[in-house]
C-alpha cells in the first residue's frame, strides 16, 4: 500500500481544533502530500483563514450535502490515496497512519479507517463481507481510500446520513473487498454536536440505504422495546427517540425516510 496520500477535511468554519488537526497530520511519520480544506462557510474571512492550512475547495452552491462535500474535495485529489478526516479527529501519536498503512498491506486490505479505542485497548479488524453489519464497514471520520475507487464510484449525495456505510456496503457486494478497523487511544474524536436527531438520521439511513436488515419487523420490535424501558426508566428523551426510529423503519416499507445531511 502506498503512503502518498492527501489530506481532505469538510469544514464551515476556523476553530483551534481544526489547528490541532491539521497539526496532528502534518506530525505523522507519514504525512500527506496535500491537505485539501473543503469549505462551505462561503465566508472569505473563513476561506482566508483556512489558507493558512492548506488548499482551499469552495463548496458549490446550493444546499449542504456531506456526500457532494467528499466527491468535491476528492475531485481535487491527484495522489493515488486520500485521507478523509473530520474537522474534529485528532491524531495524537505520530505514527498513527504508518503503523496502520503496514497492518494493512499484511492483511491485505486497501481500505482502512480509525476510531477511538473505547474498550482502552489498540485492536486492528478485519472486517469483510461476512463481518460487514451496517455499522462497521467505514468512518467517514478517519478512512484511507483508494482516489480512484472513489472517483469511480463517488459517496451518493442522496443518502443524508451514514453516507460512508452506504458506500461500504457497495464496496463489499462489488469488489469483496476488505476494510482494517484501526482502534486507537491516539485517535480523538472531538464532535461536541452529538444528539438524538443525529442518531436517528443516521440508523434510519443504514436500514434503507445500507443494511436492509435493520428493518425487519424483530428489529422494529426490539426497538419499541427499548423505547418502553427507557420510558420506564424516565429517559422521556431517550424514549422518543428510539420511537420514531421504530417508526422510521416502519414507515421505510411503504416510502423512502427523508432527512437532510447537515452539520450538528
Amino acid at each position: 500500500m502506498r503512503a502518498e496520500y492527501a489530506a481532505v477535511i469538510r469544514t464551515h468554519v476556523y476553530t483551534p481544533l481544526l489547528e490541532a488537526v491539521v497539526a496532528g497530520l502534518k506530525a505523522q511519520t507519514c504525512p500527506p502530500a496535500r491537505i485539501v480544506l473543503v469549505d462551505s462557510s462561503r465566508s472569505p474571512a473563513v476561506r482566508a483563514q483556512l489558507q493558512r492550512l492548506g488548499e482551499v475547495v469552495p463548496y458549490p452552491d446550493g444546499p449542504f450535502n456531506f456526500s457532494l462535500a467528499i466527491n468535491v474535495g476528492m475531485a481535487a485529489v491527484e495522489e493515488a490515496h486520500a485521507l478523509l478526516i473530520s474537522a474534529h479527529v485528532c491524531l495524537a501519536g505520530p505514527s498513527v497512519v504508518e503503523d496502520s498503512l503496514k497492518a494493512a498491506q499484511a492483511v491485505g486490505a486497501e481500505v482502512v479507517y480509525w476510531r477511538f479505542a473505547h474498550e482502552g485497548v489498540n485492536r486492528d479488524t478485519l472486517i469483510g463481507p461476512a463481518e460487514f453489519d451496517g455499522y462497521n464497514g467505514l468512518s467517514n471520520a478517519c478512512a484511507y481510500l483508494p482516489t480512484a475507487l472513489v472517483k469511480a464510484r463517488p459517496f451518493r449525495a442522496d443518502v443524508f446520513s451514514a453516507e460512508d456505510q452506504e458506500w461500504a456496503a457497495w464496496y463489499f457486494k462489488s469488489h469483496h473487498g476488505k476494510v482494517l478497523r484501526c482502534d486507537r487511544l491516539d485517535v480523538k474524536y472531538e464532535n461536541p454536536h452529538l444528539n438524538e436527531r443525529k442518531v436517528i438520521n443516521e440508523e434510519l439511513a443504514i436500514a434503507y440505504f445500507a443494511y436492509p436488515r435493520n428493518r425487519w419487523p424483530d428489529k422494529i420490535a426490539s426497538r419499541l422495546g427499548r423505547a418502553l424501558l427507557a420510558f420506564v426508566r424516565g429517559r422521556k428523551k431517550r424514549a422518543l427517540m428510539h420511537w420514531e426510529i421504530a417508526r422510521g423503519l416502519f414507515l421505510m416499507w411503504f416510502r423512502a425516510p427523508h432527512g437532510t445531511s447537515k452539520y450538528f
